[in-house]
């Protein structure tokens, strides 16, 4: 059974951590509009609270992330495929050690207050990057 520990709401470039069965206020005014993301967050076996978000600046952000696994007890790894190229978003409750991408090592970015982690993704060599 999966459990749900609350959620990611990513809006205008911030994250907030919603806890489960919190709500946040939105207030639009007339011919104003916003995208909402919403991310179930996981927790890992690690006892790290992760939530893979996607590109963050394309409509629909979440449409990059194509799979997302974690490894078991011993393997501490995310794994991901996904498809695009720009910046990309997670949360993440712990900085990651480091980050890989076909299987090159690449830089990231951590703001530990927000637990955003973000990299930047080149054009893709192949179809889907892992």
């Amino acid at each position: 059974m999966e459990r749900r520990y609350g959620y990611i709401f990513y809006l205008c470039g911030e994250l907030v951590y919603l806890p489960k069965d919190v709500s946040i206020p939105i207030t639009l005014k007339l011919r104003q509009y916003e995208v909402f993301t919403l991310v179930p967050v996981k927790e890992l076996q690690n006892g790290v609270k992760f939530a893979p978000i996607g590109l963050i600046k394309m409509f629909n952000s979440g449409g990059a992330v194509k799979e997302f696994r974690y490894g078991p007890n011993e393997n501490k790894n995310v794994t991901m495929k996904g498809r695009g190229c720009g910046q990309f978003s997670a949360y993440s409750l712990a900085r990651p050690k480091l980050i890989t991408v076909d299987p090159e090592e690449v830089e990231f970015s951590y703001e530990e207050e927000s637990g955003s982690v973000i990299i930047d993704l080149r054009v893709p060599e192949k179809e889907l990057y892992q």
